[in-house]
């Protein structure tokens, strides 16, 4: 069998492997001939590529780490945030990868599914199962990392969906509320006497890198836990390789080259290493490109043919890197990958990971619901500070930096909402713009707030995505459209 992306699919080609979609059911059957409707739809769904079986490919075999059926277990009880579901998983995973006694990862199963937020949590755990099996970490130890690996991204499901599936860069703002997932994940789990501290841990820091540049602690390389610097290894790894809407997948060896650079700066030179030794940088089955413009397919790459891989080319004719008469021949890159401009990447990167305005917004209202309420959908982008009375308010902001907007109840027990407004222009000018609440729509009110010169106002109940509109257009200083 022989992996070939979507763009070298061609009708009449028989799949080696099942197809399945987010949800683990399978899509197309193994054996099945691929068609131009199975084409079109494998597209759809997202996929980089499909493996085949073909004369020239009919002696290579691939072995899959887990089951299909494993995997889309695994796949389900992440979705649904069935921790119970994922400590019987994690058992199951190791049983199937300690079964196989020696193991190469040529990512065949790493590659067969769409759904990319749940099926890398199930990747992340099979290659922590796999680089621990490699630290000789006993059995236990093994069923924990896995579970850490299977749980890890749980707080990803609760990040908003425009900002988890943006077919683009993350800005710095959505990149700081993506950076959330990693405490959301946490808090899912940090209450459940069940799952053990050093679960617990790697699955908070597992975005901290050994020189203490990570987050959310900063913490260095004796602050992390094994486990820790294990599933900070898998989970970039699995990232890179992975296709994304704003991303083509990394090959291999280029995302083996990334973490052995970053060895001893982000990652633990030791993890590293074992993920190599069971991760080849050329996996078999895969069409690569030599440097005397030849093209052929991985036979072999176990041990030292990891880097001088056996390979047969498209006209059948065996060649062994290892042999000398080769000597003078290297593997470019995979056939058909789009070769791109490292530092294009690198720019777009430092944009994303730019520092960025986050405005202090805040909230004046009497009940503590609503201030909670508030907290619940804005926390993330804003800095916010709340406030229970008018007096309480003005104190803050004689004391405080001024804020960059402030959110007034109308109907506070002390004062009305244009009383307040007034003082707080008294005390603070015109420079901080004033949104208010009110409880019902009444002309009469409206003009009142108008004159008071408010910026805007929201009517109870409110929807969060009105709300964050409307503080987004006042901080931007668009003007409300008649």
């Amino acid at each position: 069998m022989r992996y070939v992306k979507m763009s070298d699919a061609r009708p009449g080609m028989r799949l080696a492997y099942n197809m399945y979609d987010a949800d683990g059911h399978t899509l197309i059957c193994s054996g099945s001939t691929l068609s131009p409707f199975y084409i079109k739809k494998l597209f759809e769904y997202g996929f980089d590529g499909v493996y085949i079986n073909d004369a020239l490919s009919e002696d290579i075999w691939i072995e899959s780490v887990i089951s299909p059926e494993l995997r889309a277990e695994g796949m389900e009880n992440v979705r649904s945030s069935n921790v119970d579901g994922c400590k019987g998983v994690a058992k199951k995973i190791v049983d199937q990868v300690l079964s196989k006694g020696s193991l190469m990862l040529d990512l065949t199963d790493l590659r067969c599914f769409d759904g990319y937020t749940y099926a890398h949590s199930v990747n992340v755990a099979v290659l922590a199962c796999i680089v621990g099996f490699g630290l000789k970490l006993n059995e236990q130890a093994l069923e924990q990392l896995v579970m850490a690996g299977l749980l890890h991204d749980l707080g990803k499901l609760v990040i908003p969906p425009e900002i988890l599936n943006k077919p683009a860069r993350l800005t710095g703002e959505e990149y700081e509320i993506m950076k959330t997932h990693s405490t959301l994940s946490y808090e899912i789990i940090r209450e459940r006497w069940d799952i053990s501290a050093q679960v617990k841990a790697a699955v908070l820091y597992h975005h901290e890198n050994v020189d203490g540049s990570g987050y959310p602690s900063g913490i260095e390389g004796d602050g992390m836990t094994l486990f820790t610097r294990i599933l900070h290894v898998v989970d970039v790894y699995d990232a890179l390789v992975s296709k994304r809407p704003y991303k083509n997948p990394y090959s291999p060896y280029e995302a083996c080259e990334y973490l052995m650079g970053a060895g001893g700066i982000m990652f633990d030179p030791k993890v590293v290493e074992s993920l190599l030794m069971y991760v080849p940088f050329y996996p078999k089955g895969t069409q690569v490109k030599l440097s005397d413009g030849r093209e052929g397919i991985i036979v072999e790459n176990a041990g030292n043919r990891n880097l001088r891989p056996l390979l047969r080319l498209l006209d059948g004719t065996m060649i062994d890197m290892l042999e000398q008469d080769h000597y003078n021949l290297t593997i470019l890159h995979g056939t058909n990958e789009e070769v791109v401009d490292p530092c294009v990447g690198e720019i777009e990167c430092r944009k994303m990971l730019s520092p960025f305005k986050k405005y202090h917004v805040m909230i004046i209202d009497d009940m503590l619901l609503n201030l909670q309420s508030f907290r619940g959908f804005l926390q993330n982008a804003y800095d916010l500070s709340l406030q229970t009375s008018i007096g309480q308010a003005l104190l803050h902001l004689k004391r405080q930096t001024e804020p960059d907007l402030i959110i007034l109840d109308m109907e506070m027990p002390e004062m009305n909402g244009i009383d307040a407004a007034t003082k707080i222009r008294d005390l603070m000018g015109d420079s901080v713009p004033v949104l208010f609440v009110i409880d019902n729509y009444d002309k009469g009110l409206v003009a009142r707030c108008r004159r008071a010169g408010a910026a805007g106002y929201i009517v109870r109940p409110y929807k969060p995505v009105y709300v964050k509109a409307e503080i987004r257009r006042i901080l931007l200083g668009q003007k409300v459209v008649e």
